[in-house]
Formats: C-alpha cells, sequence, structure tokens
C-alpha cells in the first residue's frame, strides 16, 4: 500500500515529514488537510487516524504516525530495520543520540520561534510584544545553527539526517515576504548566517529534495 500523508502546504511539520520520505525515495500520496476550519468539520478519514486532530499524520507499514519528528524518528530507523543501509540516521549509537538531541532541541525551539513569528504575521494578530519575544528568539535559534554549521556540514556531523530534515521544516518558509519584518528574511542569511545559508542551499541540492513551495503545488484542500 502506498504511504499516505495527511498535511498541510503551511506546516512545516507537515513538510519535515515529506521532505524526509521524498529524501528516501518512498513515494507517498498528499492528503491536503483543511486546517483553517474546525477540527469537528474536518473529513471524517482525517479525524479517524489524527489523534492529536494535527498535521501531519503518516499512515506506512500498517501504522499510524502522528507528530512529525516521530515520523522522522521512524522513517530514518525503517532502512535499518529492512535489512538496508541506515539514511538519514547517525552511523553509530553516539551519534544516533545526537541526531535526537538535534530533534529536541528544533521542537522547542525553531519549530516553537519561526513558526510563531510567521503564523502570527500571516495567520494571526498576535500582540506586537509578543511577536517581538518570538522573533528574538527566532534570531538566536538562527545564530545557533550558524554556530554548529561553522564547524560541520551538517548538524550531526559529515551527513546529511533526520537533524537537518527537522530544521529544515520552518526555514524554508523565511523566503515568504513575513520574514523581512522579522529580521529573518532569507535575502539577509549570506551576510548574517553563511554557513546556514550554504547548508540550506546543500540540502535543497540533496537528491529527491524540493522547497516546501514545490513539494505542496499542485493538491486541493480536501480532507
Amino acid at each position: 500500500m502506498t504511504p499516505i500523508l495527511y498535511c498541510h502546504p503551511d506546516s512545516g511539520f507537515s513538510y519535515k515529514a515529506a521532505l524526509a520520505l521524498n529524501l528516501l525515495g518512498i513515494e507517498f500520496e498528499q492528503r491536503h488537510v483543511n486546517i483553517r476550519i474546525p477540527r469537528d468539520q474536518r473529513s471524517q478519514a482525517f479525524r479517524d487516524v489524527a489523534v492529536h486532530g494535527e498535521v501531519p499524520v503518516l499512515l506506512i507499514d500498517g501504522l499510524t504516525l502522528c507528530q512529525s519528528n516521530v515520523i522522522l524518528d521512524y522513517l530514518a530507523t525503517r532502512q535499518d530495520a529492512a535489512g538496508g543501509p541506515r539514511r538519514l540516521d547517525g552511523a553509530d549509537l553516539q551519534q544516533r543520540l545526537h541526531v535526537r538531541e538535534w530533534l529536541s532541541w528544533e521542537a522547542n525551539r525553531v519549530s516553537l520561534n519561526l513558526a510563531h513569528s510567521r503564523y502570527g504575521r500571516q495567520f494571526g494578530n498576535y500582540d506586537p510584544a509578543l511577536l517581538a519575544w518570538y522573533d528574538r528568539r527566532s534570531l538566536a535559534d538562527l545564530d545557533r545553527l550558524q554556530a554548529q554549521l561553522s564547524l560541520t556540514p551538517w548538524l550531526a556531523g559529515d551527513a546529511p539526517t533526520i537533524a537537518d530534515v527537522a530544521c529544515m521544516g520552518y526555514l524554508c518558509f523565511t523566503v515568504e515576504p513575513w520574514a523581512e519584518a522579522a529580521g529573518l528574511a532569507m535575502g539577509e542569511w549570506a551576510q548574517r548566517w553563511p554557513a546556514l545559508k550554504d547548508w540550506y542551499d546543500r540540502v535543497l541540492a540533496l537528491p529527491g529534495a524540493r522547497s516546501a513551495q514545490a513539494m505542496f503545488a499542485g493538491h486541493e484542500l480536501r480532507y
């Protein structure tokens, strides 16, 4: 059965899952969920599998996986369990633990701060002081990524992993107009965060990689 990903084009969490699937060469069906309507009005097919009522949800190998970083963890270990080479994961236990340190950091930093800097401008009505708080934290997050990527080509070492996939989730949206007001615009990266910009370009140059905007184009909100 072809894996099914319930997702939304504005969701960086959805993008993480879709990017990992593409990088691993796993064909999947996109089912776009209308997250702008109340949860009880979304399709029954989605509500039946979305235990938290959120995207993404991945149906694969007879499993129902919710939460983006759980999906990434499963996809990285799935290749190994299938007897093939481990891909998008660390080469040994220490490195795999390091990868998951980055997953935990990302969940509490980029996927919180940058996501709200974006949401508060594009879709919400956040108080300016709250937006400024998220912006400051987002800038600190990009500084942290710049520091690491000045030392290693990928976040967890010499090869791409799900740590890199996770951190791409919302960074790809900094090409949008909202990011200029937040001080996060991609156009400024080459000067302020050059190692981060080089890494971003390397991620999108990987076989199967696509931007979020390209990844989700051409699908209706049907669920």
